[in-house]
């Protein structure tokens, strides 16, 4: 301390060892040294308290995650690395006060000087073992170097020791993200680098405010205090961290029971699926909760046919008028306000039902007749089920779906068999099959003048154009046409003679026979030939008329 430029703060130290040095013969300074010696004992039990009640809390933290590590996680991450943080901070002090009474007691070998403390923890061995307790030329070589104004840096340096500590104050204060809570104002004032004037009115930088010219006993002192600091503040951080688990979370007050299915029709031989859960919610807060067409992804709104619905006791009620027949689908956003950060949090769902018109199949078992050549309509029907969801086959022709229904065409007499299949909740399942009986399309009955058979006046057998082939009680709209027919009469000479006609209308030949017949005669037309809609030709009952 003789040579180079000191400030009057170093040189007041120098005087004061000066001093310390004549009182300690007359055993005076002992006991203000001996002071340090109780401080650290009583700062090092403070560390060793915060060291327990932060593991007791690393423990809860820990239990907690095993119960719930998606909504733990998060936090317990962050106070892992606190921890490994604070612990490695602690650990680098604890070295460099190994280096310093190493320094000043060279008969104490390094490896002995960590032992158990009076409470059973690893520490540094008591100041009450250390004789060179006024010894401050190593410690400030080792912390600071010759230059108070310019401290030294590199491993086991004050300056190193100070950017560890920012660097800790820097990652607590992120964590906490709250520059005017009570806690980020702790870190700050504890955590506190900034350059301050010592007792002779001489501004210092924070390395040689503490640690240049200072006793042995008085550094570590000052070194354990540095370390109660540190687990403090990581105490303080993780109760922080703890506390935040549940404030980041809702409060509900009321749990029900609820049971969600896709659908509550179950059909033979499916399985009934539903969701089995308990609802929590807050009776005594009720969330704002819109549907629309959709959600807007850039502001979280439903837009177009917007509706908010009714809340009561936290929760909301839909009603829907079902005004047209159709498929609906809705998006919708449910906002609770988030207590934590107290903004209204979106939360996004979605829906769709259809409407469709009361309907009743009715089917006469003994009527369940198909004809061929001619279409025979048929409406299926599945209950709970979509008409646009459902699909049919048919062993025996065709089977197509229509606007209005659906339109069978068998192609041979005997029976054919529909089976009707629907997709429900995505999986295609079978709703039955029925047979029907197919027959062919029964003759058509000729007639003539409205007629088929009996009396006929000769006015109104001469007025007649043709053969009529009509299917009056047919419940299938057919058109037939006569293809061709034999007239039959009695001559005047008694013979009976035949005219033969191809296609339904009397020719000239016909007419003029017809024209000459007299009362009580008789004519005949047989061998009426008609096409049939299935393409067979049939030969119709014959239709016989006495001339009255």
């Amino acid at each position: 301390m003789a040579g180079g430029k000191l400030s009057p703060r170093q040189k007041m130290i120098g005087m004061m060892y000066l001093v310390l040095t004549a009182l300690l013969a007359m055993n005076v300074s002992k006991d203000i040294l001996d002071a340090f010696v109780t401080v650290n004992d009583g700062l090092e039990k403070t560390k060793h308290n915060f060291k327990e009640k932060n593991n007791d809390q690393y423990d809860a933290f820990v239990a907690s995650f095993n119960e719930n590590q998606t909504k733990v996680g998060p936090y317990w991450k962050k106070a892992q690395e606190v921890q490994k943080t604070a612990n490695e901070i602690v650990s680098h002090i604890d070295l460099i006060k190994v280096e310093i009474i190493g320094g000043i007691e060279p008969t104490i070998p390094k490896d002995k000087i960590m032992g158990k403390n009076q409470l059973g923890e690893d520490t540094i061995v008591n100041l009450k073992h250390v004789k060179v307790k006024d010894n401050y030329l190593f410690p400030t070589n080792l912390l600071i170097g010759g230059d108070a104004v310019n401290p030294k840096t590199g491993p086991m340096s004050a300056i190193e020791l100070k950017e560890k500590l920012e660097a800790y104050r820097d990652q607590l204060l992120t964590i906490v993200n709250d520059d005017k809570s009570a806690i980020a104002q702790a870190l700050k004032e504890t955590f506190s680098f900034d350059v301050r004037e010592n007792a002779a009115g001489v501004v210092e930088n924070w390395a040689s405010y503490n640690f240049y010219g200072v006793p042995s006993a008085a550094t570590i002192t000052i070194l354990t205090k540095i370390q109660t600091d540190v687990r403090n503040a990581e105490s303080d951080v993780i109760k922080y961290l703890y506390s935040s688990v549940d404030a980041a979370s809702f409060k509900f007050n009321k749990l029900e029971a609820a049971v969600i299915s896709p659908s509550n029709y179950v059909i033979t031989g499916d399985t009934f699926r539903a969701e089995v859960f308990l609802a929590a919610f807050d009776s005594t807060q009720n969330p704002i909760v819109s549907i629309g067409d959709k959600i807007d992804s850039t502001t979280n709104q439903v837009v177009g046919d917007s509706v908010e619905l009714e809340v009561k006791d936290g929760k909301g009620y839909l009603k829907i008028p079902a005004k047209s027949n159709g498929d609906f689908a809705y998006e919708g956003v449910i906002r609770i306000k988030n207590p934590a950060t107290k903004k209204l949090d979106p939360y996004f769902f979605n829906f769709d039902y259809k409407v469709a018109s009361p309907s009743t199949t009715i089917s006469a078992t003994k009527m369940n007749v198909f004809y061929i050549g001619v279409d025979n309509p048929v409406d299926i029907s599945a209950s709970g089920v979509a008409k646009d969801k459902i699909q049919a086959s048919i062993s025996n022709g065709s089977i197509v779906k229509k606007s209005d229904g659906w339109v069978v065409r068998p192609s041979k007499v005997g029976t054919a068999k529909v089976s009707v299949n629907a997709e429900v909740q995505g999986e295609r399942k079978s709703m039955g099959s029925m047979d029907f009986r197919v027959k062919q399309i029964p003759k058509p009955e000729a007639s003539i003048g409205g007629k088929s058979g009996g009396n006929i006046k000769g006015a109104a057998l001469k007025a007649a154009s043709g053969i009529r082939a009509a299917m009056d009680n047919f419940d299938f709209e057919v058109s037939v046409v006569v293809s061709s027919f034999k007239m039959g009469y009695v001559a005047s000479n008694g013979l009976l003679e035949e005219v033969s006609v191809n296609g339904n209308s009397f020719n000239s030949e016909v007419k003029t026979k017809l024209g000459s017949l007299k009362r009580n005669s008789k004519v005949f037309f047989e061998d009426i030939k008609v096409k049939m809609p299935d393409g067979r030709t049939v030969t119709l009952a014959p239709v016989n008329f006495k001339v009255i």
